[in-house]
């Protein structure tokens, strides 16, 4: 790290590179590691990209991008690792597009979704929580593509279609989870790429920040002010 005028003992210009960029780019590469090695890439039909795994840029707020360029321009190798990330993540939601739009396609896939949908149907007298699907019917293969893209073995008791699934995505995921195998293991090649990535980008951002912290002997997250301790907040007071 290299300065023209190297910053003093509690720089704000190093605390707004440890609050505005660090801190949310860490966290959020956190998340998307978890994700990832779930399979869970968030990734949705409508978008074609993945809703939760977002490019480093995004994750920063809009009014802070002056102090990323700034950072940016303090230490340049993260440039490179960024848009090494990005495009890591742009391969991984044109993988999961192809892949949905393969089963999409497939007469088998289709018969597939119809045939549960019937079995479905004929036991909703015998389910009365079980909710009626008709007027979603049309959408229904694109729901479950995308369910196989993300590999959702189970959806929220919320979901419309938490009973359908939990009835046959053992069905859905043993006959379509290796359907047009090289696309599904083209997604499984681009995850585990992005993994890699995302795992190794977060240990050392994470390791920057704790070089930061000491060197300029700043906290690791902004501390709100101790609250003043007036008599009628303080339980002990008597009058």
């Amino acid at each position: 790290m290299t300065f023209d005028i190297k910053p003093g003992r509690g720089s704000e210009r190093v605390k707004a590179w440890v609050y505005a960029i660090l801190n949310p780019v860490i966290e959020a590469l956190r998340r998307e590691t978890e994700m990832l090695r779930s399979g869970n890439l968030s990734w949705r039909l409508r978008s074609r990209r993945c809703e939760y795994i977002r490019p480093i840029s995004v994750l920063i707020d809009w009014d802070q991008h002056p102090n990323l360029e700034d950072f940016i321009a303090e230490h340049p190798t993260f440039s490179g690792r960024f848009s090494q990330h990005d495009s890591a993540l742009a391969g991984v939601e044109q993988a999961a597009t192809e892949y949905v739009q393969g089963l999409l396609r497939a007469r088998s896939f289709q018969e597939q979704v119809g045939k549960c949908l019937a079995d479905y149907e004929a036991r909703l007298p015998f389910n009365p929580a079980y909710p009626d699907l008709l007027n979603r019917r049309d959408k229904i293969p694109e729901e479950i593509a995308e369910f196989l893209a993300n590999n959702s073995r189970s959806l929220p008791r919320h979901y419309a279609m938490y009973s359908f699934w939990k009835e046959y995505a053992g069905t859905f995921q043993e006959d379509f989870g290796g359907f047009t195998e090289t696309a599904h293991d083209n997604v499984k090649v681009k995850t585990q790429e992005l993994l890699g990535i995302s795992g190794q980008l977060s240990v050392d951002l994470e390791a920057l920040r704790l070089m930061l912290v000491r060197e300029y002997d700043i906290p690791a997250a902004p501390i709100e002010p101790p609250r003043a301790n007036f008599p009628e907040n303080n339980s002990s007071t008597r009058w």
